[in-house]
């Protein structure tokens, strides 16, 4: 029997052995600190970092940074060492942001032939959501459809020709009416694609409210005006504005999008819009850095950076979204695998730097702050590997920008080895001319090889931007195998002699 396990032991270990890797650790050492990682450890941290006292950690509030605190100490207990400004785990910027004290509210008026006028009250979440970057105050006033709320001359479109929107409601779409963001085309519309811009052009014009069709969750990603009120609405306030008209929202940007031409109209409908906000000018906000420093004198200069957003969307006057597959899902994946590698005792010959990204849901700010402010040089990162919402399902992904697909065959390998997951693995071709929308696009933006990491195959119910994302909206087990998968890679990345990208 002991011959029969110790050949199984070699075996074993060799089957982890690749060509490009100069030295392997001990077989005992690498599945003692395998087996240590667990879903239930993984469910404990979820349950604390999703708990009402951080309150659902919009970047810049006090909950937030007592969220960062909470995660710097864990690195500082397991051994990883501060990256961040002045030899602490926290890289500072500044972040003013806004405060939603109460859900406010969203009141139709519906005038009736005897001259009373009738009003019809909305509820939130289910109806609207307030707006998590809304001025302080009330508004009253007729409701102007402008389409997709965009001036754009040189392209010859302006949704607000024709229509006087000062002091009015307007009311708008996400997105432009150009939709392939893989054609060059849509690089002369994408500037009209963010949120703030289109909060912006409405204050421009006059506007003094602004319904934004948005899906009736929450979304912090947009200007701060202080004297426009906004909220973002659902369905049925949508279809009651449009009652008797005659007309739709769909159809309308359906027309639109195959013509160019601006459609907008007013409503003749009336509603009130209040929002109660405190806005905080001097807010500041951080990214979470902690590495594990290479042993090696040359390779230790390269650095294999794995990140998240650690910030959610807050709590809007009791509406608490704990962020819990957006993105606490992420971060502790990546915090599980931390402690696993800095408490295994396994020499690194490369860098590791886990990045805990703030500001991602008021606009990427953290990810664009590290790409202008790198911790090490851009031309010494092996790649960025980003991890959003992975935390539900039963299968695993890997892709990787084409500067890097090679590394690609880590995961891959990890995967098949021990995990035993199904698994889909890609090279993410072609060039993308949209808005970014996650931190690893930022990176790719700036020229730095980047992969993601997600699961596949979802279990649960998804909550995105909604109450319900919490501790409950994540599957352990595929958590605990993401994080597995991390530490059995980076164990075999970090310590090759030469890396094929």
């Amino acid at each position: 029997m002991r011959t029969l396990l110790l050949a199984f032991a070699i075996s074993f270990l060799a089957a982890f052995t690749s060509p490009a890797v100069a030295q392997q650790p001990d077989e005992q050492v690498l599945l003692r600190n395998f087996h240590a990682i667990s879903s239930e450890e993984i469910a404990g941290w979820m349950a604390e970092i999703c708990s009402p006292e951080y309150n659902g950690r919009l970047a810049g509030t006090p909950e937030y940074l007592a969220a960062a605190k909470w995660m710097a100490g864990k690195f500082s207990e397991w051994g990883v060492k501060p990256a961040g400004d002045n030899g602490s785990y926290f890289q500072w910027f500044d972040h003013p942001y806004t405060v939603v004290n109460t859900p406010g509210e969203l009141q139709l008026h519906i005038p009736q032939k005897d001259g009373v006028t009738i009003t019809k009250s909305y509820r939130a979440p289910a109806d609207f959501y307030p707006g998590m970057n809304s001025g302080n105050g009330e508004v009253t006033a007729e409701v102007v459809w402008v389409g997709y709320g965009t001036t754009a001359p040189e392209l010859n479109y302006d949704d607000y020709k024709n229509v006087d929107v000062k002091g009015k409601i307007v009311l708008m779409n996400r997105d432009v009416p150009y939709k392939d963001a893989r054609n060059p085309e849509y690089a002369k519309w994408v500037q009209y694609c963010y949120h703030q811009y289109k909060a912006e052009n409405a204050a421009r014009h006059g506007a003094a409210g602004m319904l934004y069709i948005d899906g009736n969750s929450a979304n912090p990603n947009i200007s701060y005006i202080e004297n426009m009120i906004v909220t973002g609405i659902g369905p049925e306030p949508l279809s009651d504005i449009f009652a008797g008209l005659g007309k739709d929202n769909r159809t309308l940007t359906g027309q639109i999008d195959k013509t160019f031409k601006p459609a907008s109209f007013a409503t003749g409908k009336v509603m009130t819009i209040k929002a109660n906000t405190t806005r905080h000018p001097e807010g500041k906000t951080c990214n979470v850095a902690g590495m594990i420093e290479g042993s090696d004198p040359e390779l230790k200069d390269e650095v294999i950076i794995i990140g998240g957003h650690l910030d959610a969307v807050g709590n809007a006057g009791g509406l608490l979204v704990a962020g819990g597959l957006d993105n606490a899902s992420g971060i502790i994946d990546i915090m599980a695998a931390a402690k696993a590698l800095a408490t295994s005792g396994i020499k690194l010959k490369r860098t590791v730097l886990f990045l805990l990204i703030g500001g991602e849901e008021v606009g990427l700010l953290g990810s664009k702050y590290y790409t202008e402010k790198p911790i090490f040089p851009k031309e010494k990162t092996v790649t960025y590997i980003n991890l959003d919402m992975v935390g539900n399902g039963t299968g695993l992904a890997v892709s990787a920008s084409e500067t890097c697909k090679g590394l690609n065959e880590y995961f891959i390998n990890a995967n098949s080895r021990y995990i035993h997951r199904p698994m889909r693995a890609s090279a993410q071709g072609g060039a993308y001319y949209g808005r970014p929308r996650s931190d690893g696009l930022v990176f790719l933006a700036e020229g730095f090889r980047t992969m993601n990491l997600s699961a596949t195959d979802g279990v649960k119910p998804v909550y995105y931007h909604l109450p319900g994302d919490d501790e409950t909206a994540v599957t352990p087990e595929i958590m605990e195998d993401v994080a597995k998968l991390i530490y059995l890679s980076f164990i075999e990345m970090a310590n090759a002699e030469t890396l094929s990208y």
